[in-house]
């Protein structure tokens, strides 16, 4: 996607950055996970994780810090509010309950080193989580994003950090969404209004370009 020329990904890249992983995990993305068997294809999933690893091989030779998000679902947060009411009855089947292997990252990926990983409770990684804090005390000030799914827990995400104060970035060939339908309108939504949208190989140059992106 094009963008004006005064906010660009050189632009935005020019301070410390974190790529953020989103919800890569056993129970979405599994042939033998819960997504997968209520019927929802995972192969979409499936399909980015080769230009996601990519790009998690450039940000740490780069020395761009990876974020692990994951869901974690238990009794503590799953709430009595309109989060768990909204999915009663509409095929949201349970998935990432704590400490299960449906929780835990999927096996592609799973070599996260010493890696930060942050637990979610809902579809955005800032809410009710450390992540604002433990971005702000390394001083990072972009977010690149990779992931799923685009238009919930990815947008939510890249929503709320556009509106605390980041910069944000999403991998357009590293995200997908369980509704095809949902996937153009997403992408169109976070270019518009929220950051940049952009391949993921354009982002691997200006690593490669500008070296490391840490202070």
């Amino acid at each position: 996607m094009q963008r004006d020329n005064d906010y660009n990904l050189n632009v935005v890249m020019n301070v410390p950055t974190a790529l953020l992983i989103i919800d890569m995990q056993n129970d979405f993305v599994h042939d033998r996970g819960a997504f997968a068997q209520s019927g929802y294809s995972v192969k979409p999933y499936q399909a980015i994780i080769p230009t996601m690893k990519h790009m998690i091989e450039e940000a740490r030779e780069a020395g761009v810090p990876v974020v692990w998000i994951g869901m974690s679902h238990n009794e503590l947060n799953d709430g009595k509010d309109a989060w768990t009411k909204r999915r009663a009855g509409r095929n949201h089947p349970p998935s990432c309950r704590t400490g299960t292997w449906g929780a835990d990252l999927y096996h592609e990926l799973e070599n996260c080193m010493d890696e930060m990983i942050v637990w979610k409770h809902r579809y955005s990684a800032f809410v009710q989580t450390k992540l604002h804090q433990l971005l702000a005390d390394r001083g990072i000030q972009t977010i690149i994003a990779a992931g799923i799914n685009t238009n919930t827990c990815v947008e939510s995400t890249l929503r709320d950090a556009h509106l605390i104060g980041y910069h944000v970035v999403l991998a357009e060939d590293a995200t997908a969404c369980a509704f095809p339908d949902a996937f153009e309108p997403s992408l169109r939504n976070i270019d518009r209004h929220f950051g940049i949208v952009s391949g993921s190989e354009a982002i691997v140059q200006q690593w490669r370009t500008a070296g490391k992106r840490t202070i």
